[in-house]
């Protein structure tokens, strides 16, 4: 017998200590999340951060060594309960990188192959199938050969085999990195519309920051097997956590220099920088070490006669007490001279 279900919110998915590692490698470290029911949760990183690690292990495609994955408050991974379900009774359908369709099947045939395995009776195959071609817009090529199928409609047709067994999650692991860049805007979209008109709660692996950016509800920024910040695009793209979330989601100009504490005021920090400026940005409002980092959005600058006020700009503080600052304005000024110009 499985173990209990725990109550859990509007939490879908719960990801507790997870470690997975391949030999002496550590490929996830101890990393914690949860996502909302509905909710479309990306996660984004450099190749090689374990962000595919983590979605094959909430699949059951990975064993983890430790932690716990939870779906609607049942365990399907726990080492400290002894649990590990099996991939096929998770009912966690996932969308890969290369589609994994079979060449020599219809459309039909591959969109079928979840439900004839579940042994549904054939109009029922039928009427799944037809209902999930049309949600792609395949609905006039289901008789046709996948080997005939553009990139884009095998993509689709991944996606329907998936939709067609109802599935109240759907994992997505780079599903358009092999589409142009044309068809990879399209179909962002495409998806983004089919996740929000179905509510299906989802997880998509990406290492492309726009994409990211554009479809998500929240984002968890991954780097060398850890979790960098969580949090909305505006959050993760205004106020970064860090060096690394600042430069990776949408480059910034990483200034670094001498805390000035002096000159900390109206909601401001200033650090001084080797060549002597001053720069100023949004206090995070937490104790800061002796040097700082100022981020830079090149697309929130503006020409102002005078200082900017701390209203104008946004902030966040790494965990070493290191400010990382960014939005729409940055102060800069000689340090041995009155405050003249701003960028």
């Amino acid at each position: 017998m499985g173990s209990p279900a725990r109550p859990t919110g509007d939490r879908h998915i719960e990801v507790e200590d997870l470690v997975v590692r391949y030999g002496a490698v550590t490929a996830v470290d101890r990393i914690s999340f949860d996502v909302r029911r509905g909710e479309h949760m990306t996660l984004l990183g450099p190749s090689g951060c374990g962000k595919t690690t983590t979605l094959r292990a909430l699949a059951g495609l990975e064993t983890p060594v430790s932690g716990e994955i939870r779906i609607d408050g049942r365990p399907v991974f726990s080492i400290r309960q002894s649990i590990n379900v099996p991939a096929e009774q998770r009912q966690l359908p996932m969308v890969f990188q290369s589609y994994a369709i079979w060449p020599h099947m219809t459309v039909f045939d591959n969109v079928a192959y979840g439900l004839r395995l579940r042994r549904l009776p054939a109009v029922q195959v039928k009427e799944r199938v037809g209902a999930a071609l049309e949600l792609v817009r395949l609905g006039g090529l289901a008789g046709r050969s996948a080997a005939e199928l553009s990139g884009g409609q095998q993509q689709r047709v991944a996606l329907a085999r998936c939709l067609a067994v109802s599935p109240a999650v759907l994992l997505l692991d780079e599903p358009l990195s092999n589409l142009d860049a044309r068809l990879r805007t399209a179909m962002r979209l495409e998806i983004q519309s089919l996740q929000r008109q179905i509510g299906l709660t989802s997880v998509y692996v990406t290492h492309d920051q726009e994409e990211a950016l554009v479809i998500s509800d929240r984002i968890i920024v991954m780097n060398a097997g850890r979790i960098e910040q969580v949090g909305t695009a505006t959050e993760v793209y205004d106020t970064p956590r860090n060096a690394f979330v600042a430069d990776f989601v949408g480059a910034a100009n990483l200034i670094e220099g001498v805390v000035r504490p002096e000159r900390r005021s109206d909601g401001l920090v200033a650090i001084e920088t080797e060549g002597k400026h001053v720069v100023c940005g949004t206090d995070p409002g937490r104790p800061l070490g002796s040097s700082a980092t100022v981020a830079v959005r090149s697309v929130y600058l503006e020409l102002c006669p005078t200082p900017p006020r701390s209203s104008a700009m946004r902030s966040s503080t790494s965990s070493n007490g290191t400010a990382v600052c960014s939005r729409r304005a940055v102060h800069a000024t000689r340090s041995s001279k009155k405050a003249r110009r701003s960028m």
